[in-house]
């Protein structure tokens, strides 16, 4: 029997898309990206299109700043099919430059400034990068041996309009890169038709002008394709956040602007929690992808006053979402959340080793096909090929991408994702999947998040270990009682040989669970306890002595002295932002996210605390992570 998931196809792919309301377009249809913004400017040149910071630009204005942008491209030689690349922090500037790009035919290739400068510079090699841009207030990397445009979304100039392009919805709109297996990035080669189709086929989250959308991810992340344009196609509001935003900072800037669509990553989403994010009251549909939702957070989400939440799921390689799953009230009994059913103009099949079609509730691998699937890895044709395969039930010679993700579909035609192909490992020669045992952690009930690592010091046997985040309603959770459980369901190879509690998992910069630096993390911690020994720092006062326990909590590092790092330490950005947001709740002082960055150690860390603190000692008696 063929487990074929089929949602309806977009006609568009040839004739174009247009946003809809009761059935009647608000925008006439467009065959390619600019073309789409074109209308939307024409439709309503005045309304807000952007707000970052202090710059509100109106669709008028943001268009003239690209057509500026655009004409400094052109006297650098930059046209049709040519690869341009940006190195932004998310901003007016990166959309601006994004426009600008597009605007002439080229294919914009976003690079994460805070990646190493080798592993960028080896990207622009890739695609051919001859023009760089970048914000007007920014420093020009080393890495880059090309030319460099600065970006300036502050004056709107008048220039003269560019002329329209008649582009193929099947050309190329930008190059994501992701991680590879064999740590060599690979760019994902993303065409206009796919992203109109994410946003204008989009069921799961219907796009309107009166939206207000959150644009929190890195241009460097498949998500912001979500979210720049989702705004822009539509005819609402995108609205910047700033970076290292504190959870604090991420509710007031939703409320003060009354955002109404958001995506977070599902590791953000699990770490801040059901009822911080319920408090964003303005929000109509809450997104979250990347990774394994929490029921736990998601049932307090939506108990709290939530109204929609949406489980999506898809690689890259097919446009951001290929499934999603919306969620309007709690479930009575927490279990598994579904990545749901395939988004307009998706197919899904769920097939066997031997690619043969599996029968509904049985395991198999996803395969994915429809109009949102990538042309393939840029400069990487046997790679392509080894990807994205012939699709055999289809008639037209299309392709299908293989997700290398276990899945099975249930009765109600949900998908259900089961583990990565590739967290298979052996233990005294046995198969494990470590998603089989994260999901055993996960029914405990007691846990929003879990990770199982397979990890090992040179000359030892190898191990598991798991890294478990409890809810904030199970704070006593114990690891004995958790591997007990454990003990209950699965062989004992399988069980773990200790728990170590987080506060959140880290992440990757595409947020997804970090496994390498949970190995790292544990590696560190081996080599730590038999090189040092237990040391009574509990500095000499209370603050000092208060911000201390908290770091020792929150990254559970019970050896930690006002000596050390707090990054060398574990800390990421989701703990920074626990600590920040702990800090000023407990201790009453206001702690910029940056300074967990720049501190060079705890102590100096405590001195930012107290200048930060209208009552240095305030809230030292009620400590906690709760």
């Amino acid at each position: 029997m063929l487990v074929r998931q089929q949602a309806a196809s977009s006609t568009a792919a040839a004739a174009g898309l247009s946003v809809m309301r009761n059935n009647a377009p608000l925008f006439p249809p467009a065959r390619h990206l600019a073309q789409a913004f074109a209308h939307v400017v024409q439709a309503q040149p005045d309304r807000t299109a952007l707000i970052d910071g202090q710059r509100h630009l109106s669709y008028r204005e943001l268009d003239r700043l690209s057509d500026v942008a655009a004409q400094a491209l052109v006297k650098r030689g930059v046209g049709r099919g040519h690869f341009v690349g940006l190195h932004m922090q998310r901003s007016a500037e990166a959309v601006v430059a994004i426009l600008a790009i597009l605007k002439l035919g080229a294919t914009y290739a976003p690079f994460d400034p805070a990646a190493p400068g080798v592993r960028l510079a080896e990207q622009a090699k890739a695609a051919q990068i001859q023009v760089l841009m970048i914000a007007q207030a920014a420093s020009a990397p080393s890495w880059f041996v090309g030319e460099v445009l600065r970006v300036d979304a502050g004056t709107a100039q008048r220039c003269e309009p560019l002329p329209p392009l008649n582009l193929h919805p099947l050309e190329l709109a930008h190059v994501i890169y992701t991680s590879g297996s064999t740590n060599e990035p690979k760019g994902v080669c993303i065409t206009h038709r796919g992203v109109l189709d994410l946003i204008q086929g989009a069921n799961y989250c219907d796009f309107m002008p009166d939206d207000v959308v959150y644009h929190g991810m890195s241009i460097a992340f498949d998500g912001s394709t979500f979210e720049i344009w989702g705004a822009l196609l539509s005819g609402a509001c995108l609205v910047v956040a700033p970076p290292r935003i504190t959870g604090e900072e991420m509710e007031a800037l939703v409320n003060r602007h009354g955002v109404t669509i958001m995506l977070l990553t599902t590791g953000l989403f699990n770490a801040l929690g059901g009822p911080a994010l319920a408090r964003m009251r303005s929000l109509r549909v809450l997104m979250a992808g990347g990774d394994v939702m929490s029921p736990h957070v998601a049932n307090d989400y939506l108990a709290s006053g939530g109204r929609t939440l949406v489980n999506g799921y898809g690689p890259t390689e097919i446009t951001t979402f290929s499934h999603c799953h919306v969620i309007t009230a709690p479930s009575t009994e927490p279990q598994p959340i579904p990545v749901g059913s395939p988004v307009p103009g998706t197919a899904a099949y769920v097939l066997d080793a031997e690619g043969k079609a599996v029968g509904v509730g049985e395991e198999g691998e996803l395969f994915i096909a429809g109009t949102g699937l990538a042309q393939g890895y840029l400069g990487r044709p046997a790679l392509t090929a080894e990807r994205f395969l012939p699709d055999p039930f289809a008639a037209d010679g299309s392709r299908m991408y293989r997700s290398g993700d276990l899945v099975r579909q249930s009765r109600k035609r949900w998908l259900e994702f089961l583990v990565r192909v590739d967290t298979q490992v052996k233990i005294r020669g046995f198969r494990v999947e470590l998603g089989e045992i994260e999901t055993q952690l996960r029914a405990s009930g007691a846990l929003s998040d879990a990770c199982v690592i397979y990890a090992k010091r040179a000359g030892d046997m190898a191990v598991l270990h798991a890294y478990v985040v409890a809810n904030q309603s199970d704070a006593g959770v114990a690891a004995p009682a958790l591997l007990e459980q454990l003990r209950a369901r699965l062989p004992e190879y399988m069980v773990p040989r200790g728990v170590s509690f987080l506060d959140a998992l880290p992440l990757t910069i595409n947020g997804k669970v970090d496994r390498h630096a949970l190995a790292e993390a544990w590696l560190h911690e081996q080599e730590r306890g038999t090189q040092r020994t237990p040391v009574a720092d509990a500095g000499t006062d209370e603050l000092e002595h208060a911000v201390l326990q908290l770091v020792r909590q929150l990254l559970e590092q019970p050896l930690a002295t006002l000596g050390d790092n707090f990054l060398d330490l574990g800390g990421d950005s989701i703990s920074a932002m626990r600590f920040c947001a702990a800090v000023n709740e407990q201790l009453g002082a206001h702690l910029p996210l940056i300074s967990l960055f720049e501190a060079e150690d705890l102590k100096q860390l405590v001195s930012l605390v107290r200048q930060g603190s209208a009552s240095p000692t305030a809230g030292v008696a009620a400590l906690s992570l709760a």
